[in-house]
């Protein structure tokens, strides 16, 4: 009966509209540059090619960083929904994402790995829970399954537990 009704709601989703809710708008304001809005939040966002990696202006990121963001923090936000199911103890949570360039088959570059490092601090005696909530986290994360195929990913778990 649960099965079914969670088919239900499924069918009543407007994809349309989730659509619309995430969104992205970018404007070319010259060379590599371009304003991209998010909601009601604006970036600067530049190519790699034209501002240099080293001492970049502040505020300026490039499309290659927000990829790995993206990541990041939707394997956070899954995590902590399907944490909320398995309910392990968490004191603290960060994610960090080390993207891993390699040449494509067309000579120009592509996103060959996604180093993905979990760092958790959770109460003692969960480890088997953390880790399983890893696992399920990867198998959910949206931004996993868009890169799936195409980027491996490469994921170290860092558990640390306390009284």
């Amino acid at each position: 009966m649960d099965e079914k009704k969670s088919d239900n709601a499924l069918e009543n989703i407007d994809f349309e509209a989730l659509g619309d809710l995430l969104a992205a708008e970018s404007v070319w304001i010259g060379d590599g540059r371009t304003k991209t809005k998010i909601h009601d939040m604006e970036l600067e966002v530049d190519n790699p090619l034209s501002v240099s990696p080293i001492n970049p202006p502040p505020h300026v990121t490039w499309p290659e960083q927000l990829l790995p963001a993206a990541l990041a923090v939707c394997f956070i936000t899954t995590m902590t929904a399907i944490n909320d199911k398995i309910g392990v103890h968490i004191n603290e949570l960060r994610v960090i994402v080390k993207p891993i360039l390699g040449i494509d088959t067309d000579g120009g570059f592509k996103f060959d790995k996604m180093k993905l490092n979990v760092k958790l601090s959770i109460a003692r005696g969960e480890k088997s829970k953390a880790e399983k909530l890893v696992e399920i986290t990867h198998k959910y994360c949206l931004v996993s399954k868009a890169i799936k195929g195409n980027v491996k990913e490469i994921i170290e778990v860092d558990i640390k537990e306390v009284d």
